[in-house]
């Protein structure tokens, strides 16, 4: 198999739901972005005055604070089943249930910068983190939401999950 993290994931690699998100990373431009797209995202959402980031549009669900809450939710989440199945564990991990995790934090105390803030920090930590990984880590698979996924593809949803949402966001804004 294929170590080279820049290759895109074989659809065997990942359950069929996060194809959408491997799907949307560009190929070569997997860990570019892994490094870019915290401050891309700051760059977009700089526009949105800070109670705006608090109110719910229709048809939306969630606030632009909770996008960015299930942004850093979904990045810890992820970034746990990369180390734990990097190092070879094989204990099956439970899947999440986005909507409780948004409804059980509290995403519109802390101001969108501080939010952001969270985020990039849990992003460093991650490249940090991507960057020792052996050629045989990228390769190696645990079982995440009843589903085998291997590191390289958890690497290539972290990128495609932001991608995904700063899409939403970009048509929320109007741009």
């Amino acid at each position: 198999m294929n170590f080279e993290p820049e290759s895109r994931p074989q659809p065997d690699e990942y359950a069929p739901f996060y194809g959408t998100y491997v799907d949307l990373v560009p190929e070569g431009e997997c860990l570019h972005l892994l490094r870019t797209q915290i401050a891309d995202l700051r760059q977009l959402l700089q526009v949105v005055e800070e109670p705006a980031a608090s109110v719910c549009h229709p048809p939306y669900t969630w606030t632009l604070k909770q996008v960015i809450g299930h942004l850093i939710d979904t990045e810890r989440i992820f970034a746990d089943r990369l180390h734990r199945f990097a190092t070879g564990e094989q204990q099956a991990q439970p899947g999440m249930d986005q909507d409780a995790y948004v409804a059980g934090m509290d995403y519109e105390r802390p101001t969108l910068a501080g939010l952001l803030d969270e985020l990039e920090h849990l992003r460093k930590a991650n490249i940090l983190l991507i960057d020792r990984l052996s050629s045989e880590a990228w390769n190696r698979r645990g079982i995440a939401s009843g589903h085998s996924v291997s590191v390289r593809a958890l690497v290539w949803m972290l990128v495609g999950h932001i991608i995904h949402h700063s899409q939403i966001i970009h048509q929320r804004l109007g741009n």
